[in-house]
C-alpha cells in the first residue's frame, strides 16, 4: 500500500490542477486559483520525494507524473493566458455558437471565430508544456540541470503575470502585444535545449552549490520585499544565470 503514496500524490495534483482549471474558465475568485496551484506544486514536489524515500520509483510513477503535469502545469497557464488575451469574447463566442443546431457551416464559422480570436495563442503554452514534458521522459541528460524552463517554473510565471493585471488592470503587463510575446517566448523556452540549472543540492557545502545558493538567497530577499510582482523578475534572472553560466552548468561543475 505505501508504494501507492507517490502515485495517490500525483493524483492530488492532478485533481488540484484540474479544479484550478475550471475556477479560472469560470472567473473564480483568484484566491482559489492560487491556493489550488500551491497545493499542485506541493504534491508534485513530494510525489517525487516520497517515490525515491520508500524505493517506489518506477515508469507508471513516471508517466502519471508527466500526465497529471500537463494539466496543472500546462492546460492551466494556457487557460490563464487565454482569459488575459480577452478570454471572456473567446468563451462567449463559444457559448453563443455551440447553442446553434450542429451543421458543417456552424462548425466552420465556429473555428474560424475561434482562431480569429487572439485568446487562443494563449494556449500554444499548453502545447509546448505537453511537448516538454514528453521530451523530458525521454532525455537521460537532465539529471542535474534542466533543458528547456520546467513547467511548474513556467506556470509560476504566468500566473504571476495574471495576479497582478487582475489586481491592477492598467499595469505594465497588461499590454496585449506584450501578452502575445510572452505567450511565444515562454513557448520557445519551454521546447528550447538551453541548459538551466536545477534547484538541486550536491551536499551541503556553499562551494558545490554556489550558484543554487545565490539564486536561492537573492530570490528570497527580492519576494520578501516585492511578493509575488517579483515572480516574472526571478524567473527571467533564472534564465539570465542559466545562460551566463552555460558551460559550468552542463560541466557541473560547483
Amino acid at each position: 500500500m505505501i508504494k501507492q503514496l507517490p502515485n495517490f500524490l500525483t493524483l492530488l495534483n492532478l485533481l488540484c490542477g484540474s479544479l484550478a482549471c475550471i475556477f479560472t474558465i469560470t472567473n473564480s475568485a483568484i484566491e482559489y486559483i492560487l491556493i489550488l496551484l500551491l497545493f499542485s506544486l506541493i504534491f508534485d514536489f513530494f510525489d517525487g520525494f516520497v517515490a525515491r524515500a520508500v524505493n517506489a520509483s518506477g515508469s507508471l510513477g513516471k508517466e502519471l507524473d508527466s500526465l497529471a503535469d500537463v494539466i496543472s502545469f500546462g492546460l492551466l497557464p494556457g487557460i490563464l493566458m487565454l482569459n488575459l488575451l480577452d478570454g471572456d469574447v473567446f468563451l462567449s463566442t463559444i457559448k453563443g455558437l455551440t447553442t446553434l443546431d450542429f451543421n458543417f457551416n456552424s462548425f466552420y464559422f465556429l473555428i474560424d471565430s475561434l482562431f480569429k480570436n487572439a485568446s487562443i495563442i494563449g494556449l500554444i503554452i499548453t502545447l509546448a508544456s505537453a511537448y516538454r514534458l514528453a521530451k523530458f521522459n525521454l532525455d537521460e541528460d537532465q539529471t542535474y540541470y534542466f533543458k528547456g524552463l520546467p513547467t511548474p517554473a513556467n506556470t509560476l510565471f504566468i500566473f504571476s503575470l495574471y495576479w497582478l493585471i487582475h489586481k491592477n488592470p492598467e499595469s505594465f503587463w497588461s499590454n496585449t502585444y506584450l501578452l502575445i510575446f510572452i505567450s511565444i517566448f515562454s513557448s520557445i523556452i519551454l521546447v528550447s535545449n538551453l541548459p538551466l540549472f536545477a534547484l538541486k543540492f550536491k551536499n551541503l557545502k556553499w562551494n558545490d552549490n554556489s550558484l543554487v545558493f545565490s539564486y536561492i538567497i537573492t530570490s528570497i530577499l527580492i519576494f520578501i520585499f516585492l511578493g509575488l510582482s517579483s515572480i516574472p523578475f526571478l524567473i527571467l534572472l533564472y534564465i539570465l544565470l542559466s545562460i551566463l553560466f552555460r558551460k559550468k552548468i552542463i560541466s557541473n561543475e560547483p
